[in-house]
């Protein structure tokens, strides 16, 4: 990833904070800045970031310093030249792990679950096998992804020590 400084707005345009729009769950959630877009209004700025996938995406004009006093250093997606994508906190690298390990207990509950409802019937203890095999591959693939989160998010923490030790 190619760390840059969040480019100037043309004319006509204005940089724009993405926030959740429920500002309960932003207040929870520490209200982090999900992204920086350049747009000339706010509902361009708002559809720009539906477009990215920021669902139930909220607006507010801010200026590059105030971006950098928020999230500090953010990365432009490739061919992307207007759209910023923000560096991720730890707390919400850890917020995403803790959501993974839930899911991969659901999926395992969930499978537990179906495989007590089937028949005792060569055809149940073939679904159940099905069952058993879907489960394993869905757990193991979120393993990796949540094991790539916590080595992300270790890596941020040692960054910020070292940062901290040397600005100290």
């Amino acid at each position: 990833m190619e760390m840059i400084e969040i480019p100037k707005p043309k004319p006509g345009n204005q940089q724009w904070g993405i926030y959740f729009t429920d500002r309960e769950y932003a207040r929870v959630m520490g209200d982090p800045l999900r992204a920086v877009i350049e747009a000339p209004t706010k509902i361009a700025a708002e559809e720009a970031a539906s477009r990215l996938g920021l669902s139930d995406a909220w607006a507010h004009p801010v200026t590059p310093e105030q971006a950098k006093q928020i999230r500090g250093p953010a990365t432009r997606s490739p061919g992307k030249p207007h759209q910023t994508m923000l560096t991720p906190t730890t707390a919400e690298l850890f917020t995403a792990i803790d959501v993974l390990k839930k899911l991969g207990l659901r999926i395992n509950e969930h499978a537990n679950h179906s495989v007590t409802q089937l028949p005792a019937t060569e055809l149940g203890e073939t679904y159940a096998a099905h069952i058993k095999d879907q489960s394993i591959e869905q757990t193991s693939h979120i393993e990796v992804v949540k094991t790539q989160l916590q080595n992300w998010r270790d890596e941020l923490q040692q960054q910020r020590r070292q940062h901290v030790s040397q600005t100290v």
